[in-house]
């Protein structure tokens, strides 16, 4: 079953130049999600656009309505974005149980301004961008996606057993995570040539056979440099001597993709960093993110925060520095030495 916001972006291509005030909504999403696309937004931003656009299309559509761009008003917009605040999460530990949070929403509401300045710049008679009011997110807590030192530690040592080939291999995706603050969805792009050294070259001088930088593609459709330490290289040489396989994918699993490659999933990367935060017995709903986290809030503290943001690849100092509130424990702790 081909999902909602699949269909979408794979639907026969829609010619701007014949939309008009009557054409369907739906057609307007098509067609701005192909302009994404012409303008080079990434792979793994298209789905989630699509996604955002298809719960727009489907609240608009409900009761089998059939709305068309001059359907579109400010009431509606209005009454998406109450919806939205009401809205139930549909995955995840906390499912049906609480509201989407404010920034979730705010990415909805951005996907939806941009389909209605795409609409503007086509000269459709759609409400203007800024008539969608995003909502006021709070700042992020401190202890949101923060591990302290010992169950950072746990996490990566005894979430899973290296014996086995598929421990292995987690292991060596936490740690390069760890080491490189890479988001999950670079790690998983990356192909094993660009690590493993040709076994025909000369040793290097501390035997591990697995470079210790890579160019990884990453937000923004730029690319970086991001460095290994010796725990993740030595990991990653022992998961690639027990591969097999032909695959160029860094990281593989059992399951089959439709482009035929073996490739591992970012929603499978997730699942492993969930499976090891519970396997070490941690409550915290652990995510890929929070090692990116642990990793950028290290670098910075430990140096600097300009050093912290070339690793990140942040464009904005400002958005290095969010990741590097004290938590309450931490401020505890200063507060007693400081103070008594």
């Amino acid at each position: 079953m081909v999902k909602p916001e699949k269909g979408l972006i794979a639907a026969e291509y829609v010619d701007p130049r014949e939309l008009g005030p009557n054409s369907p909504v739906r057609d307007l999403a098509r067609a701005f999600l192909q302009e994404l696309r012409d303008k080079g937004r990434s792979e793994t931003t298209l789905p989630r656009y699509a996604r955002f656009l298809v719960e727009f299309l489907d609240f608009v559509g409900r009761d089998g309505a059939a709305p068309r761009v001059k359907d579109i008003d400010v009431r509606i917009l209005k009454a998406y974005a109450s919806h939205l605040t009401r809205r139930r999460l549909l995955s995840g530990r906390d499912a049906g149980k609480r509201p989407i949070s404010a920034a979730s929403k705010n990415l909805h509401l951005i996907a939806l301004r941009g389909l209605l300045k795409f609409g503007v710049l086509l000269d459709l008679p759609v409400p203007r961008p800024e008539k969608v009011e995003l909502a006021k997110a709070p700042d992020p807590s401190p202890d949101l996606r923060h591990l302290d030192e010992q169950k950072l530690r746990r996490l990566l040592e005894e979430g899973f057993d290296d014996a086995t080939d598929d421990g292995l291999r987690n292991r060596a995706l936490l740690e390069l995570l760890r080491a490189t603050g890479c988001r999950v969805s670079e790690v998983v792009g990356l192909d094993r040539e660009k690590l493993a050294l040709d076994p025909r070259a000369p040793a290097p001088p501390d035997g591990i056979r697995v470079a210790d930088e890579v160019t990884v593609f990453g937000k923004g459709r730029r690319y970086r440099k991001v460095f290994l330490n010796e725990v993740s290289r030595r990991l990653l040489e022992r998961y690639l001597r027990t591969r097999k396989d032909k695959d160029p994918a860094l990281f593989v699993t059992r399951r089959r993709k439709v482009d035929g490659s073996y490739r591992m999933s970012v929603k499978m990367a997730q699942h492993i960093v969930a499976e090891a935060a519970t396997r070490a017995g941690l409550t915290e709903n652990v995510s890929p993110h929070w090692l990116r986290h642990a990793a950028i809030t290290a670098w910075a503290k430990q140096e600097s925060v300009p050093f912290a943001q070339r690793l990140a690849g942040h464009q904005n100092v400002a958005t290095t520095s969010r990741y590097l509130g004290s938590t309450d424990a931490e401020l505890k702790e200063r507060y007693k030495k400081r103070f008594g």
